[in-house]
């Protein structure tokens, strides 16, 4: 990088501070001149030379009204400015004032100011030698001997001081930065992994359109009518289209959800399939010809578990599926992806019959930014790849033999592994727990666990227990002693956690006299407990399962309909819901705004209320403290209000909960989810 790079880096870097810097120097410099010549007396002060460094700093304060002339040499005076007033303009005072204990340190303070102001390393070097050389001359053509009052040892604290200083500085700009780049790296990786399912929806979307008449009319020379097997296409396509925005949904939730502190967060990893997540990549992924899935082989020798995410492993393969396709075109081309077992490893090799890549290049591949013989192609997919299996406690290598094919390795650890182990210890003291039972043993050796994981426990007798405490405390997994609940509490608690990705033990004793029949569902959270050892085992392979949510059947309704409001004022989303409610057997009203919303209440009764928390007029959150607290609204003070938003962050779900909402949706939400969700706020 040239000097005049690093001197444009450099403004760029701090033009945010100027009006600040410019302000404090512009009245700095005159004020310091009445304390050091009155309150605090010096040998030598220059009215002068301070009014020329307030001269300088002035342009900073009120660049905003600068000529734009001015704009073509800002940087130059930048440095000028800060260089001329700070190192040379406190040198020169130093030595005019024979080296005073005030003016060392005055120095001294320069120096930390300038290394802030200028961050660059060289700068400050050049352009601070420079300085307090011209000032040391102008100082030796004034008063001729500079020496009265220096020591040597000033030298070694003025270096050491200016060598900390920037190694802080560089050190805390080195981190500014990496943050910067990862987050335009990843921001900029969920945009280029989006062109892929909106390409696809766009094609389908031209599909309808062919396959849509303009007019439903039997008139042969007019549009004819659709017939049974277009309808099927329609719907077909439809269902595709609803697949692929609900991948790309979850993989953007998944992907912000996933980052912390520039890293990937383990926090939504499970124990999963490989074959399974692979298989559905290979499936789900947007060809861009139905024929290009012919020319991806997959096989399997045995299927391992790991320890991870499949959206982001899918994401992996998006990006390497994408990267091989580019060469397609080429004779013979094909890509192989293989998978087996190697010592404590689990081995997945991606093969490409493509361009190859040179090995002067290959060492390159996985650096942010890096792309090599590929138009509009960002450089992010491969370094965040890395990123993503890094976080799996794998790793992933590149072999190429140019002009004949492309390999990845991807190693991933098996989930029995020591390092396994220690991901899944610190995830442990992120869960939360419930014991439900009266068996002291039992909460003796529950207490043990969370003392040795330092997981929150929280235990409760089961006489009287009410079950809206699951949803205030968001339970990652629930234990419950079979010998001390009784049959119609455990079937109403199953049906209620049945639609969440809460986890459940059910402990029982060989020995038990009371014997609960468990259904099938049921069965396979069973627990025969002897052992806290074997409670240890459990409770973390339950965990780290994926469990997904059970849907409940939903054709049998009530009689007696309920009315639910739904609240938003996003048309096509209350039409949505709408629809899907009214189909369920639902009477739907509906309310743009939250003051609609309480006019509808003074007049009718409502049963469930589908509020959106941000809305013009009057938002769901304030329409919800206004239910929960004026007692207008008393006769729907305790109605289930479910919060409809965009992202729900931990923090932010306590503060709605804290005000009153029952339950949460991510907009959009699934058909299966919506009524499940309803269907048990209505049915508790």
């Amino acid at each position: 990088m040239s000097i005049k790079q690093r001197i444009t880096s450099a403004y760029r870097y701090i033009e945010p501070n100027l009006f600040f810097i410019g302000l404090f120097g512009s009245i700095g410099f005159p004020a310091y001149y009445f304390i050091w010549t009155y309150l605090f007396p010096q040998p030598y002060e220059n009215l002068p030379l301070r009014l020329v460094c307030a001269f300088l700093f002035l342009p900073f304060a009120i660049k905003s009204y600068m000529p734009s002339l001015f704009s073509r040499y800002k940087e130059k005076h930048f440095v000028f400015s800060i260089c001329f007033c700070l190192p040379f303009f406190f040198c020169y005072m130093m030595i005019r004032n024979e080296w005073t204990v005030e003016w060392i340190m005055s120095f001294m303070a320069a120096i930390f100011l300038s290394i802030i102001i200028i961050y660059d390393w060289l700068l400050i070097l050049i352009f601070t030698t420079i300085a307090a050389f011209s000032a040391a001359v102008l100082g030796y053509m004034s008063m001729s001997n500079i020496g009265i009052g220096f020591h040597y040892s000033y030298l070694v604290v003025f270096s050491f001081s200016y060598l900390t200083g920037i190694c802080f500085n560089y050190r805390n700009r080195i981190e500014i930065e990496s943050k910067q780049l990862f987050s335009r790296s990843f921001s900029s990786g969920i945009a280029h992994e989006m062109r892929n399912p909106l390409g696809a929806l766009y094609a389908s979307q031209e599909v309808l359109l062919e396959l849509l008449p303009e007019t439903l009319t039997d008139d042969p020379q007019q549009h004819r009518l659709i017939s049974n097997a277009e309808i099927h296409k329609l719907r077909d396509i439809i269902q595709d289209n609803i697949s692929i925005i609900n991948n790309g949904h979850s993989t953007i939730n998944l992907l912000l959800s996933s980052i912390d502190s520039q890293k990937i967060s383990p926090h939504s990893f499970h124990y999963l399939s490989i074959h399974d997540v692979v298989n559905n990549a290979l499936n789900v992924y947007g060809y861009q010809q139905k024929s290009d899935r012919a020319l991806v082989f997959f096989q399997i020798n045995t299927d391992n578990l790991f320890f991870g995410n499949d959206i982001l492993l899918r994401y992996v393969f998006f990006n390497l599926l994408k990267n091989s396709f580019y060469y397609k075109d080429k004779p013979n081309f094909k890509i192989i992806i293989s998978v087996y077992s190697k010592k404590n490893e689990t081995i997945i090799s991606i093969k490409d019959y493509g361009k190859g890549i040179p090995s002067s290049l290959i060492k390159n591949i996985f650096t942010e930014y890096y792309t090599s013989g590929k138009k509009n192609n960002t450089g992010l997919g491969l370094s965040f790849c890395k990123k993503v299996i890094n976080a799996f406690a794998g790793s992933i290598e590149c072999y190429s033999t140019e002009n004949i094919s492309t390999t990845f390795i991807i190693r991933l650890p098996m989930i029995t592994s020591p390092i396994i182990d220690k991901i899944q210890y610190d995830l442990m003291s992120t869960k939360k727990i419930l014991f439900l039972g009266n068996q002291p043993q039992q909460l003796i050796d529950i207490n043990h666990l969370a003392f040795f994981y330092n997981f929150k426990l929280h235990s409760k007798k089961t006489l009287n227990y009410d079950i809206i405490d699951i949803d205030n405390n968001n339970y990652d997994c629930i234990i419950i002693d079979l010998t001390s609940i009784e049959s119609n509490l455990l079937t109403k608690l199953y049906n209620h956690i049945a639609t969440t990705t809460i986890q459940v033990i059910f402990i029982r004793h060989k020995d038990d006299v009371k014997k609960l029949i468990l259904s099938k569902t049921h069965q396979p959270y069973l627990f025969e407990y002897n052992h806290v050892d074997e409670l240890q085992k459990k409770l973390t392979t339950q965990i780290f399962t994926k469990k997904t949510s059970h849907n409940i059947s939903l054709k049998t309704i009530c009689s007696t309909k309920a009315k639910i409001m739904i609240v938003d004022d996003n048309i096509s989303l209350r039409l949505y819901s709408g629809i899907l409610l009214k189909n369920a057997g639902y009477d739907v009203i509906e309310a743009d705004n939250g003051r609609t919303a309480l006019t509808y209440l003074q007049e009718s009764t409502i049963d469930l209320i589908l509020m959106d928390s941000q809305m013009p007029i009057m938002s769901g959150i304030d329409a919800t403290k206004e239910i929960r607290t004026n007692r207008q609204y008393s006769s729907h003070k305790d109605v289930p209000i479910i919060c409809y938003s965009g992202s729900l962050d931990e923090e932010h779900r306590e503060h709605l909960m804290h005000i009153g909402v029952t339950d949460f949706l991510l907009k959009p939400s699934s058909k299966t989810i919506l009524l499940n969700t309803v269907h048990k706020w209505l049915n508790d």
